[in-house]
């Protein structure tokens, strides 16, 4: 893998979303199927499960 490749994010809640740049701040995410992961829709068959909230953040 390019060591010059991005993870953009805008979810804003997570604790590695660098809401200055749009950016995510880990150097790698992983992906896992959503709930509804055959229903051909982005938004149900892709969850990151790299995702924590601030109020984990210890």
């Amino acid at each position: 893998m390019p060591s010059c490749q991005r993870i953009l994010c805008s979810v804003g809640s997570c604790i590695y979303n660098s809401k200055d740049d749009n950016f995510c701040t880990l150097d790698s995410v992983q992906i896992s199927a959503a709930a509804k992961s055959d229903s051909g829709a982005p938004y149900d068959e892709t969850l990151c499960a790299s995702y924590k909230t601030h109020q984990k953040k210890k």
